[in-house]
């Protein structure tokens, strides 16, 4: 494989990012034993990788570190690098965020053509998820930033990014950096997303789009990718209840506690793509709509809090529905 593999951490010991870098690269080592990894950190980070937190570079084959401005935290130090990494990297890479579990080879890479490559984001349009409540924030806001955020563009997820060594690649990740700290600067929006679509835009598109399977988001119509899916992502800022184990906070906790990734969580990487909790449903369509609704309301809220409390209100919405269905039968009749 020729591509290199590229990750970057902001890390210190009161989180665990760096344990889930060493997880996602643990993986990659599994299937690609032969890749060149190179990990990019800032000054802070790399002063504490030492000790239990120094597993991790038994894993990678070298580590870039980047001194970032020190009025910019955890976040805003991951962004400010990840939007910066052309400069900082030579040849071609695969960019690979921390939260994900790789599942296959990636030599296929190699032969990929074009200067950028990305997967879309939550692997649809943006006109079917024009009721999202990111996309409508997204699209708010490009109106104040100054780019199109239309339901024609392809707006991708920035977890995964080829990036070939071509002056074009310069360039756009020059860009990119620009607009990403201009908008953190005027708005305080620290994201890379939005500014990754605006310099796409600025470029005319030049980002190709490659298989949803480079980036399955297992929690965001990922599902069909699965069975062939090469690099699957978490999403680690959606930690909520899913039936993927990896979105389980024991995983990464057991990775700090110890320092090294256990025969346990080895065997679950092996198995990632059946690791699965059940009993579980896949739920789409009309149903979905539903169901996001729902899950949204202060009842869902009450009835993972107060079972008791939530009883009341379902009898009482049960009474509601026999009702109404009375009246239905009253009005057939007359």
């Amino acid at each position: 494989m020729k591509t290199k593999i590229v990750y970057v951490v902001t890390s210190d010991e009161t989180d665990v990012y760096l344990e889930q870098a060493l997880l996602s690269v643990f993986s990659l080592r599994k299937h690609n034993p032969n890749a060149y990894v190179e990990l990019v950190v800032d000054q802070d980070t790399d002063a504490t990788i030492t000790g239990k937190r120094g597993e991790i570079l038994k894993y990678i084959d070298n580590k870039v570190v980047i001194n970032v401005p020190e009025e910019f935290n955890k976040v805003c130090r991951s962004r400010w690098l990840k939007t910066s990494l052309r400069q900082h990297v030579k040849g071609d890479f695969l960019f690979i965020d921390t939260d994900t579990i790789v599942t296959d080879d990636l030599n296929e890479i190699d032969s990929f053509q074009g200067n950028l490559g990305a997967v879309m984001n939550a692997h649809v349009p943006i006109s079917f998820r024009k009721d999202s409540k990111y996309i409508k924030i997204i699209k708010k806001n490009a109106l104040e930033e100054g780019w199109t955020c239309s339901d024609e563009i392809t707006f991708f997820n920035s977890g995964v990014i080829f990036v070939k060594d071509t002056t074009e690649s310069y360039g756009f990740f020059s860009c990119w950096h620009k607009t990403w700290e201009d908008f953190y600067t005027r708005f305080g929006r620290y994201e890379d997303q939005a500014p990754l679509a605006a310099t796409n835009e600025k470029f005319k598109y030049i980002i190709k789009e490659i298989s949803g399977t480079w980036n399955c988001q297992i929690a965001r119509n990922g599902i069909s990718y699965l069975p062939k899916a090469k690099i699957m992502h978490y999403l680690a800022y959606e930690r909520t209840a899913h039936p993927w184990f990896f979105y389980n906070h024991d995983i990464l906790n057991e990775i700090k506690s110890i320092g090294y990734i256990s025969d346990k969580i080895s065997k679950l990487v092996d198995d990632a793509k059946f690791s699965f909790d059940v009993p579980n449903m896949i739920i789409s369509g009309q149903n979905l709509e539903c169901f996001k609704y729902l899950i949204q309301t202060p009842l869902f809220s009450i009835y993972k809090t107060n079972r008791r409390v939530f009883s009341l209100f379902n009898n009482a919405a049960k009474i509601i529905q026999k009702a109404n269905k009375i009246k239905h039968r009253i009005q057939n009749l007359l």
